[in-house]
């Protein structure tokens, strides 16, 4: 896709946002998009899956505009499965603020995320193969830049 004013124009329709504290965006969720894009560049293949998490209870709404009310995320996720042998996945939730931890402290199992969420992610992976993957956290099956950051 080439990448117009009128592609750049169409980024901003309310039905493509999702609103991210400034704290959060310019700090721990750009150092977890550079991490993603580097296990990009050390596996063969992987698919990433990013969404908002809202609390049942959460009905904060801003106005952005005029009288344009929408939900501001309580968090974020971000699911990535290598399918590089030996397969494996990774996740992490974080909530929609500024954080200096590591990203390795974010760090959950996809089935906490889809239990967060609803979701299903992957339906097609056998049962076996779900239930390897996506019930286990190991950080260290990972290249990291630098120490988990």
């Amino acid at each position: 896709m080439a990448y117009t004013v009128i592609t750049m124009d169409n980024s901003f329709f309310m039905s493509n946002i999702s609103p991210q504290t400034p704290k959060f965006n310019r700090g721990i969720w750009s150092r977890l998009e550079k991490q993603v894009r580097n296990f990009a560049l050390t596996e063969n293949e992987i698919y990433v899956i990013t969404g908002p998490v809202f609390k049942n209870d959460d009905t904060r709404l801003i106005s952005i505009g005029k009288n344009n009310p929408i939900a501001v995320p309580y968090a974020y996720y971000k699911v990535i499965y290598d399918l590089t042998p030996p397969q494996k996945m990774i996740a992490f939730i974080i909530p929609n603020t500024g954080s200096k931890k590591s990203l390795a402290q974010f760090a959950v199992t996809v089935s906490t995320v889809e239990q967060m969420t609803g979701l299903e992610f992957f339906p097609t992976l056998s049962d076996k193969t779900k239930k390897q993957l996506e019930t286990t956290i190991s950080v260290t099956d990972w290249t990291w830049l630098g120490d988990r950051k």
